[in-house]
């Protein structure tokens, strides 16, 4: 078991440059989607949204840990939210899923794509 320090440096040092500033780019908007819904009362889907980029963050800490699961969730993710996304659209309720950032993820995913034989 690691402690917090070197998981930490394993987080920054193991993978690519780009990998942490992306992980530091998940952990703001997270917290972002958190500061924005903390003073709205109680709505399922605002709340949803929160929880689905807590699993996007760490999804992607794990792939910066270069763990395969973490890459593959990921991806997992990105497709269903993909899914979801068009599914809403063709439907005409798409006022009620909102990605934040739907496109970006499909980008960091074919970056997961690009390193993912150096994972574990």
């Amino acid at each position: 078991m690691r402690s917090f320090k070197e998981l930490t440096v394993d987080l920054v040092r193991k993978p690519p440059m780009l990998f942490p500033l992306v992980a530091l780019f998940h952990i703001l908007m997270l917290l972002y989607m958190i500061w924005d819904d903390h003073n709205v009362p109680f709505s399922f889907l605002l709340w949803v949204q929160v929880f689905w980029m807590a699993a996007y963050t760490l999804f992607w800490l794990a792939a910066c840990d270069l763990r395969k699961w973490g890459a593959l969730g990921y991806f997992a993710l990105t497709l269903i939210s993909a899914a979801v996304y068009f599914a809403a659209r063709n439907n005409k309720i798409d006022h009620y899923y909102v990605s934040n950032i739907f496109l970006i993820d499909g980008l960091f995913s074919f970056f997961l794509l690009f390193y993912y034989k150096k994972f574990r």
